[in-house]
């Protein structure tokens, strides 16, 4: 049974569907008003229908979910770039992970979500209004415990060692390279994510020059289907370039 607190999935169709807090305030639609203090008590699965009559489903939130429902005051990385960070990184229940740049923490959900219960994420963060908003996406989506939200910009180094994995998603990243590689352990990944050519090469280039190995680039491209009754094809409209991701191991 669902209990008050419990992070819930409402779905009606694709356009209206929303991440809600079961006993909260009621929610108001296009398709009516939903009370969202009626879902208490209630199953995964039934529906609960707006006072027109219109039923939406109440549906466990899948980590897609909350990423893709954080309030975005940032460009969010999609899951489809997020589910091969977290198959290239050495992401496993207690590792301890860095991340430069919060952005509205969509990486960091996910990030945190699979670190737990006995890791922890180190997130680093220059703008404070980003890392707020972060914040309260993480705290919404049950998972902030796991996260150590930093307001600072690191410059050389970072304050942990003996990382398992580190995120970097800056403007600039290639001025980390080096603090990320003081904190590495030995064979363990960095990542970043770089929007143009410019910043993907001179990205590259640092990872080579300071010794990194299994540099790998890519970018991911996702394109749902459309299926319909005799006319089945690709949708038009697709994510497609969000940045091109990168991928070393540090050596020693």
């Amino acid at each position: 049974m669902i209990k008050e607190g419990d992070l819930v999935f409402l779905y009606c169709d694709e356009k209206r569907n929303y991440l809600v807090r079961a006993g909260g305030p009621s929610l108001h639609t296009d398709k009516g008003v939903l009370a969202i203090k009626e879902i208490v008590g209630k199953s995964f699965g039934q529906a609960l229908e707006t006072n027109l009559g219109i039923p939406f489903f109440i549906l466990k939130p899948t980590l897609h979910e909350m990423v893709m429902k954080v309030n975005r005051q940032t460009q969010i990385l999609y899951p489809k770039d997020i589910g091969i960070i977290l198959t290239q990184a050495n992401i496993f229940p207690g590792a301890k992970v860095i991340e430069a740049g919060i952005g509205s923490g969509a990486l960091t959900s996910a990030l945190a979500n699979f670190i737990r219960p006995g890791g922890k994420v180190y997130s680093y963060e220059r703008n404070e209004d980003f890392l707020k908003n972060a914040k309260k996406n993480l705290e919404k989506n049950g998972l902030s415990d796991w996260v150590e939200f930093n307001h600072l910009e690191v410059t050389s180094e970072f304050p942990q060692k003996e990382a398992d994995f580190i995120m970097i998603d800056i403007g600039s990243p290639w001025e980390l390279i080096d603090a990320a590689h003081k904190s590495l352990k030995g064979g363990c990944r960095l990542a970043s994510i770089c929007p143009t050519y410019e910043q993907l090469t001179k990205t590259v280039f640092s990872l080579e020059e300071k010794g990194f190995v299994n540099i790998e680039t890519m970018e991911v491209l996702v394109r749902k289907i459309l299926v319909r009754r005799g006319k089945t094809r690709p949708e038009q409209r697709m994510p497609s370039h969000t940045g091109w991701l990168v991928f070393g191991t540090k050596t020693i």
